[in-house]
């Protein structure tokens, strides 16, 4: 099993590895003085910790939680990387070995990156993707071969025209993109929430200022990233030609719902909290998108309308000067009533109800005397109307309803009753032979019945 392998040879360049190596003078003494500067950065932290999380709370900006984390993760490597600093510095000046010190400065540097990623990155991909990154930079350069990596990297590569892509220019790109969206995305975040906050603003020019804010910042991300890669941008100004074809045909629709939903915010008709009614959706707008306006109805049915939609039909925004809404109920009754009575009944089913505003106060009105009924309509306002205005209808009804009942209140249907004044023989001889037809009919019934 292990034929080839001489034991002794194994054996003597283990010792000669420890004797050149490990057990040389100076590297002990470097050795001891970074495990001295451990023990001290530890029990340095331990000290301070306490005290510079309260420095830390003095500023508005950093979280308590986070703080603590912030202290508990990087402190130790922190203090570390100062005590090394500071032996770099001695060494310089008393001509100090440094090598065994370098390796561990490149470790401590590695960890101190990765436990800082930590706090920006909790349980995310990203952040074991950097982890391994930084780690195998640290060990290229303790093994002196980190030059030599880069070089070989940066030798795979082919030409698409004027533009060189080689292994190097890829992973440089995912890192930068990875941290520039990262941190684009954290600005965003930043910015949204300070226009939130201005009270002064109107909902729909926050959701306005948000979105290009975003997409202002992420472009600079984008631009910038492309440009610290060396990337000539020119290269890419082919795409602007593709890009409008692709707006004359298959873009169409999404750029005017683009453009529609700037108009929307920027004209203020619609806002986040608005009651519109657009078709046959009735609902309360959630959130207005690039593309669509999200509408929800009281069944909890989410509908995804078009911005377009908004611009070019008709749309009916029951809140978009206030939430005052007039609903009207009508009602009939015969012409045998008690009009006045009629009047009382129906105002009378508006009180109680808690939806319904006492000022404006309902009215009652008598609108006309129809062919079977005298039609009366109740007026009265209610501030809510995304909670439905059928609703509300249904519940003075039913109060209507009721009302009529115990006052025996009639509610006429359509009723029609025809008079012949003259008929011509030939119809009343054929009336007369049908109807003795039933007779017959209804005789031969009755006698089978008794057989």
């Amino acid at each position: 099993m292990f034929e080839g392998i001489e034991p002794d040879y194994v054996y003597h360049q283990l010792i000669e590895i420890i004797e050149n190596y490990l057990l040389v003078r100076t590297n002990l003494i470097e050795l001891i003085i970074f495990l001295i500067m451990i023990f001290a950065a530890y029990f340095l932290s331990k000290i301070t910790a306490t005290r510079i999380e309260e420095l830390l709370k003095k500023i508005k900006f950093f979280k308590e939680n986070k703080i603590k984390r912030a202290v508990n993760r990087l402190l130790l490597p922190l203090i570390l990387m100062l005590l090394i600093s500071a032996y770099y510095v001695i060494a310089a000046v008393l001509n100090l070995p440094l090598a065994v010190i370098s390796i561990f400065a490149n470790l401590v540097t590695a960890w101190l990156i990765v436990k800082s990623i930590t706090l920006f990155f909790p349980k995310k991909k990203m952040f074991k993707f950097l982890s391994v990154l930084i780690w195998i930079i640290a060990a290229l350069r303790i093994l002196n071969i980190y030059e030599e990596t880069i070089s070989f990297l940066d030798s795979l590569a082919f030409r698409s025209g004027n533009l060189r892509v080689s292994v190097l220019l890829i992973a440089q790109s995912l890192i930068i993109f990875s941290i520039l969206l990262w941190a684009a995305d954290r600005i965003s975040r930043i910015v949204s929430r300070q226009i939130n906050k201005n009270t002064d603003l109107t909902p729909s020019v926050r959701v306005l200022l948000n979105k290009i804010a975003k997409f202002l910042i992420f472009t600079a991300a984008a631009l910038f990233a492309l440009s610290s890669l060396g990337i000539d941008l020119g290269a890419f100004a082919f795409l602007g030609g593709a890009v409008g074809v692709g707006l004359g045909f298959g873009l169409q629709k999404i750029v005017s719902n683009f453009i529609s939903g700037i108009i929307i915010l920027a004209d203020k008709s619609i806002k986040p909290g608005d009651v519109v009614e657009i078709g046959d959706v009735y609902g309360w707008v959630r959130e207005l998108d690039t593309r669509f306006v999200s509408v929800v109805t009281q069944a909890g049915k989410e509908f995804l309308i078009p911005n377009e939609d908004f611009i070019t039909k008709k749309v009916i925004n029951w809140s978009y000067s206030d939430n005052l809404v007039r609903v009207n109920v009508e009602v009939g009754v015969s012409y045998d009533s008690d009009l006045r009575l009629v009047e009382e009944l129906i105002l009378k089913a508006s009180e109680g109800k808690k939806r319904i505003l006492d000022s404006p106060k309902p009215s009652c009105l008598l609108m006309e005397f129809a062919d079977s009924s005298v039609n009366f309509e109740l007026r009265f306002w209610i501030s809510d109307p995304q909670n439905g205005i059928h609703s509300i209808q249904s519940d003075v009804l039913l109060s209507i309803w009721d009302n009529f009942k115990e006052h025996d209140i009639e509610i006429p249907f359509p009723q029609r009753d025809y008079h012949l004044r003259s008929m011509s023989e030939s119809i009343s001889e054929s009336i007369n032979k049908n109807l003795a037809g039933l007779g017959k009919n209804s005789k031969q019934e009755d006698n089978i019945e008794q057989e």
